[in-house]
């Protein structure tokens, strides 16, 4: 399996930003290695009050792929519902002193 420690660490970053628990733990969001980069899932363990809705895992999902998205990153989903995130485009935002200047007509 291929091992993309800088992607890695970008990914787990980036989602951490964000509020979400991407560390080891009990957290239900996993990271992972995958052939193509990283792997972002949703363990189905049970929670103290019952195992998490599909629906719960899918907004989940939703959030973390765009959350990523918005970072830069590529990301597809496996058909077991995981996020893979395969590279990211670099994302460039000019400082204010260069930014080019906008008329609303």
């Amino acid at each position: 399996m291929a091992d993309h420690p800088e992607l890695f660490e970008d990914v787990t970053e980036a989602l951490a930003r964000a509020g979400f628990d991407s560390g080891p733990g009990r957290s239900p969001l996993w990271i992972g290695h995958h052939p193509d980069g990283v792997v972002v899932g949703w363990s189905p363990g049970a929670a103290p009050d019952g195992p998490p809705s599909e629906e719960a895992r899918a907004a989940v999902r939703a959030a973390a792929a765009l959350v990523l998205r918005e970072c830069g990153f590529v990301v597809t989903e496996t058909e077991e519902g995981a996020l893979v995130v395969c590279c990211a485009e670099p994302v460039t935002v000019p400082p204010e002193s260069e930014a080019p200047e906008q008329w609303w007509g």
